[in-house]
């Protein structure tokens, strides 16, 4: 028998009609914050996400020659593609321009638990927002849909990765060594993230990053941070980008968010410039969703300069989110079904019949006709219930005689005798 590739993987109801409800429901939130649909293509060029999406996404991409000899990759992030169409399509629409996807993507990751080579990003974009209320914007966004959705538990780690970024430039490091010191931060490896100061000879850096590291978020987190910053002069440097840092949480909290300040986090891609966060569920150990400031990704690519700030939920991990807080996803998705048989193959026909079918349909229910000359009935009805339908309705040429229906209810195994012509008002 065939199977997946291994780290993809097949879904079937009830998971498959979940994952696609939570997705309507991000869309239908997005579309609420004043954000716009855009779609790019799920192969780019190599060089896209080559150029600034960071080490761990560079080592894990589905990199391949096409048969016009170009270097392309499977996309392993979005972020990339919508600057790269707001750059050929979008630049002269007012901004701030607010945008949204849903989209797979592609990582040649082990597989793990969360973690897939196939899966699906729900993200948006603000592209041209400065302030620190287009951040605060992203949360409140997100607050909406988890609420929508019922993940009720739920907290946000949060930092300013401009401190890490502005002690590695006061340290002389390179962009390369940067991103090295970013990924390893981000995989919480802070004894290997110190030595690339102390290769430096920046020794006063290397024990700042292991002091952050050392850090519990607590009430007196703001005055541990500015003790070790300043023992190396390094507090004016990134002041303003502590003072956002507080700005940003003090509002949150005062939206009775559950944020937590961890000084020691960083986000593994490259192009991160300021406010970071992920969204993690109490007791599980992946997160389920993250973003931050990019400023100026845009100009990686040719573009002008644009403050730029985004997120994006994997919504695998949504799914399994809500099945960790142990939410009955059946009930989420179910849409009330019915199993019309029809006894006689002329009954189709029927004009009273096919107008009861489409006005079920227009209220919302799921109806499947079935036609069939069986007398078996006890096998229809196992079909309905392993099914999970939820009623079915019975035709025959003793029904029609009568003018009437059988409308059986397989929840409260009732039944009863319903006018044909009074089928699409009886439910």
């Amino acid at each position: 028998m065939l199977e997946p590739i291994r780290g993809f993987k097949d879904y079937v109801p009830p998971e498959s009609e979940v994952l696609t409800w939570i997705c309507d429901n991000f869309k239908e939130v997005a579309r609420l914050f004043g954000y716009r649909e855009v779609k790019t293509p799920t192969i780019e060029n190599f060089k896209l996400f080559a150029l600034k999406s960071g080490e761990e996404i560079r080592n894990s991409m589905y990199v391949f020659i096409d048969k016009g000899g170009r270097e392309v990759a499977l996309r392993p992030e979005v972020t990339p593609s919508v600057i790269r169409l707001y750059l050929r399509e979008l630049k002269a629409y007012p901004k701030p321009l607010r945008l949204f996807y849903v989209a797979n993507v592609f990582r040649y990751d082990e597989p793990q638990y969360g973690r897939y080579r196939e899966f699906t990003q729900a993200g948006v974009e603000v592209l041209g927002g400065s302030s620190v209320h287009y951040d605060v914007e992203l949360i409140e966004l997100l607050e909406e849909f988890y609420s929508r959705i019922g993940l009720d538990k739920r907290v946000y780690k949060v930092n300013n990765v401009a401190i890490f970024r502005k002690l590695a430039m006061m340290a002389g490091l390179s962009n390369e060594e940067i991103e090295k010191l970013l990924h390893l931060i981000d995989k919480e490896l802070f004894d290997e993230a110190a030595k690339v100061f102390e290769a430096k000879g920046r020794l006063e850096y290397s024990n700042a990053v292991k002091a952050l590291a050392s850090i519990r978020s607590d009430s007196n987190t703001l005055s541990e941070v500015e003790t070790i910053l300043k023992d190396i002069d390094a507090y004016q440097n990134v002041e303003e980008d502590l003072e956002t840092l507080v700005k940003y949480l003090d509002i949150l909290k005062s939206m009775g968010v559950n944020v937590i300040w961890d000084p020691s986090f960083a986000r593994g891609i490259a192009y991160y410039t300021g406010i970071i966060f992920e969204v993690q569920v109490p007791g599980m150990t992946i997160s389920i969703a993250g973003g931050g400031r990019y400023d100026n990704l845009s100009v990686v690519y040719g573009g002008e300069e644009l403050s730029s700030t985004g997120f994006a939920i994997g919504v695998e991990r949504t799914m399994l989110a809500l099945q960790y807080l142990s939410k009955d996803l059946r009930l989420a998705v179910h849409r009330p079904a019915i199993l019309f048989l029809l006894l006689d193959e002329t009954l189709r026909k029927m004009k009273s019949i096919n107008d009861a079918v489409k006005k079920l349909r227009n209220k919302g229910f799921r109806v499947q006709i079935e036609t069939t000359l069986s007398s078996r009935m006890s096998k229809w009805l196992e079909y309905a219930s392993k099914l999970d339908f939820d009623y079915v309705i019975i035709i025959g040429s003793k029904e029609l005689e009568k003018g009437v229906a059988i409308l059986r209810n397989l929840k409260k195994w009732s039944q009863v005798e319903i006018p044909i012509d009074k089928l699409g008002d009886s439910l």
